[in-house]
């Protein structure tokens, strides 16, 4: 099915006229369904009155039989038009609210908890589009019989259509305020739930060290607090709702009395009502106007709780999303290497977190970015492969000059390695090979790439906790490995995913002196010794292996060189590496080799 973009300037307007014939369609289908159904009552009336003079033809009653088919036909199709229309409209706004939510830096995904996202998808890209399945085809359904009621009955019966009329106008009006009243729970319903639900899952995500900091209680103390204000409000919901149902089933029997009490008084003593106008009539009030009269209420309630969701969305799709840009294309320049930026600058909040950055990565080195925390080095990783709105004079990939990191060609060369070690809830086979797989699925040659991938990741089964081997599964987030596991199941991911150039933020942090001069040995200088690497660290033993080294300050490349040569002459740079390496012993030198001496 194919969906339309939308336009995120104004949801309502976009969901209401985008693919307007087919909106109009279903109006037009409801309209005729409106009139086969109040003309329904009128071939009854004279069926009727027909048979009680003795004419016994049933030409009325087989009209009646089908004008009344035909309206439930008909509107059946109307719903099945909306149906449909809303399901393009869904697509086309979870298009929109992941392009502008979850792809790109910063939108909502910066500003608030994962579970807000979960909820906006889950409950309010569904909300915004019944407007149309819901909303639309229930108010259609409502608005045509009530305008046409009360011009049938003047003309049918002679009854004033302003007296029908003004009593629906007034319920009409009684039921809104009820429904503005209920779409206040529903909407409160939706912020609470989206509350809680980002609430509990940072308390899932963070359970252990919730517990080891004796924090359980007040997490969940703060849970609970939330969830007695969500069951307040259902239970003003529910009582309000209730009230809402009584009066709209109460009306068709009020309106009843009303009109017959009409219909008499005009006609006078004289002039009975035949029965084919009673039944007529009654038909009209009691069946014709019955199911409007219940939707009433509920069509306000949905209309309003549809644009409290399309609220909802146009304030998260109005969230600032910076892209990474290369301002100019440009032709290539120089020898062609594996990675070469130009002047990259990265501006949040009016803060320049990094400044006129230029990097050149060779094919077969290994380059390592050092500097204090805060000094943008992760930042800088994370701005390679466009996780950050940073702007680039030039992003070149293998000699061929990119859009950016998030050009396709662009990420298929990159394997990036995170300092946190991301896992997804799934087996351990799923994680380095980073594809669901099925269950029954079996594949030795794949099977054989992910062992190979562990054992260079010093991963090795018959060492780790892992009972069931490669079937074995992880929790979400990697809650049942220690964080030098998580480290090292994402360095066989990058292994296994086999790219020219490598990305690496503090992959080491986490794993033990022995584990890590192995990695170094077996991995960064030995699987990957032909690969471009760039290696953010905060382990100093690895700098004289390095081909290159980056340090940065606020941002900014401060020196770079070999690791002697920055050694040498760079008086902060011996600083950082004294603090670093050596942090217990007292002010000395270094010699180029980083030997302290003296």
């Amino acid at each position: 099915m194919e969906s339309h973009p939308l336009s995120a300037a104004s949801l309502l307007r976009s969901l209401l006229f985008q693919r307007w014939r087919w909106r109009l369609a279903v109006l037009a289908i409801s309209l005729v369904a409106a009139i086969f159904g109040i003309l329904a009552p009128y071939s009854q009336k004279h069926f009727v009155d027909d048979l009680v003079v003795g004419n016994a033809a049933t030409t009325w009653i087989w009209a009646a039989f089908f004008l009344t088919l035909g309206a439930q036909a008909l509107f059946q199709i109307s719903v099945w038009l909306a149906s449909r229309e809303s399901l393009i409209s869904q697509k086309a706004l979870a298009d929109l609210a992941y392009g502008r939510i979850l792809d790109g830096p910063g939108g909502l995904m910066g500003k608030g908890p994962a579970g807000a996202a979960v909820s906006l998808f889950a409950v309010d890209v569904p909300g915004a589009a019944a407007i149309l399945d819901q909303a639309m085809v229930m108010a259609s359904s409502m608005i045509f019989p009530i305008i046409l009621a009360p011009l049938a009955l003047h003309y049918f019966f002679g009854i004033p259509w302003w007296a029908c009329g003004s009593v629906i106008l007034s319920l009409g009006t009684f039921n809104f305020l009820l429904a503005k009243r209920q779409s206040r729970f529903f909407y409160n319903f939706k912020q609470l739930a989206a509350e809680r639900t980002g609430l509990v899952s940072e308390w899932i995500s963070n359970i252990r060290t919730l517990r080891i900091l004796s924090w359980i209680e007040a997490a969940e103390r703060r849970i609970f607090r939330l969830r007695r204000r969500e069951t307040r409000n259902r239970k003003s919901m529910v009582t309000n709702g209730q009230v809402m149902n009584s009066v709209a089933g109460s009306a068709t029997f009020a309106l009843n009395i009303l009109a017959v009490l009409l219909l008499l008084n005009l006609r006078g003593p004289n002039a009975e009502p035949t029965a084919g106008e009673l039944l007529s009539l009654l038909w009209i009030l009691g069946v014709f106007l019955a199911k409007p009269l219940r939707q009433l209420p509920w069509t306000f309630v949905i209309s309003l709780d549809s644009l409290s969701s399309v609220r909802r969305l146009e304030s998260a799709l109005a969230l600032p999303v910076i892209k990474p840009s290369v301002l100019t294309a440009g032709e290539t320049t120089g020898t062609p290497c594996a990675l070469q930026i130009k002047n990259l600058n990265l501006i949040i909040d009016g803060k320049s977190l990094l400044k006129a950055i230029n990097l050149r990565l060779e094919a077969g080195a290994l380059v390592a970015v050092v500097g204090e925390v805060g000094s943008g080095k992760s930042l800088l990783l994370q701005s390679l492969i466009g996780a950050t709105g940073a702007q680039f004079e030039a992003y070149e990939v293998e000699g061929e000059a990119k859009a950016g990191p998030l050009d396709p060609a662009a990420r298929a060369k990159i394997a990036f390695v995170p300092q946190e070690g991301f896992i997804m809830s799934a087996s351990l086979r799923e994680n380095v090979a980073f594809r669901y797989l099925p269950r029954d699925a079996i594949d030795e040659a794949l099977d054989q790439r992910v062992l190979a991938s562990l054992a260079a990741a010093e991963f090795r089964l018959d060492q780790e906790r892992v009972n069931d081997g490669l079937d074995t599964e992880i929790g979400e987030r990697g809650v049942n490995l220690s964080g030098g596991q998580r480290q090292r199941i994402g360095l066989a991911r990058a292994h296994f995913a086999d790219r020219s150039l490598i990305l690496l933020d503090d992959p080491l942090s986490a794993v033990d002196v022995d584990t890590e001069q192995r990695l170094i040995d077996g991995l960064l200088n030995g699987a990957w010794k032909n690969r471009a690497r760039l290696l953010a660290t905060h382990r100093m033993a690895v700098l004289p292996l390095c081909d290159h080294v980056i340090f940065l300050e606020n941002g900014q490349i401060a020196a770079e060189g070999t690791y002697a040569e920055i050694l040498r002459r760079s008086a902060p740079f011996r600083d950082f590496v004294r603090r670093e390496a050596l942090p217990s012993l007292k002010p000395q030198t270094l010699n180029p080799e980083g030997v302290p001496h003296g």
